[in-house]
């Protein structure tokens, strides 16, 4: 009879010590924004398009694991351009949208940082500037695209964030403002943001 309760006593010590040793999960929050460089492109070679400088804002938690995190983000979007179709008249377009990067963050360098996953467009509208008026069209930005890149932790609070998106497919038959159509439109960014953790 002493002899399993010294087993148990034993066994029950063991296992909080293992508990005791588990690294345990954080969450972890901050804020983000910046800018990004939008690429637009479309297969019409008499279609002309000049991308415009866009910018993020957003919030950013982890939950993390110790060398490894996942991330889910929400984001607020801005992009432009001006696209000139075959014939037509320039049109300025603004991209407005809400995405959800939700990201495997692997941190076994640190302070260095490496990401990479979906996204999520949740909410998203597309408007023509002309004059004063912004008007609405429809979508130009993908529902579901992807996201890699790398960031670093500067004193532990800030953090400065690289990343590359892309779409897994292209907007097929696109109709402008104007009434003209796109065959294929494409779009890619790089982005550059700063943060700050809490």
């Amino acid at each position: 009879m002493t002899r399993k309760i010294l087993l148990s006593v034993l066994f029950a010590a063991a296992v909080l010590s293992a508990a005791a040793q588990k690294p345990r999960a954080r969450v972890e929050w901050g804020v983000i924004g910046g800018i990004n460089i939008p690429d637009y492109t479309t297969n019409m070679d008499k279609t002309d398009v000049k991308n415009k400088l866009g910018w993020q804002a957003g919030i950013v938690t982890a939950v993390n694991l110790g060398a490894f995190a996942v991330e889910p983000q929400i984001l607020y979007v801005r992009q432009g351009l001006r696209i000139r179709p075959h014939g037509g008249n320039e049109i300025n377009l603004k991209s407005n949208s809400i995405d959800v990067p939700v990201l495997a963050s692997f941190r076994l360098l640190k302070p260095v940082r490496i990401y990479a996953g979906p996204v999520f467009t949740v909410m998203n509208d597309c408007k023509q500037k002309s004059g004063g008026d912004l008007l609405d069209f429809g979508r130009v930005r993908p529902t579901l695209s992807y996201t890699v890149g790398a960031g670093v932790v500067l004193m532990r609070h800030l953090l400065i964030d690289l990343r590359y998106n892309g779409q897994f497919r292209s907007k097929h038959e696109v109709v402008l403002p104007d009434g003209s159509q796109l065959d294929k439109l494409r779009t890619y960014n790089v982005a550059l943001s700063f943060g700050y953790l809490f």
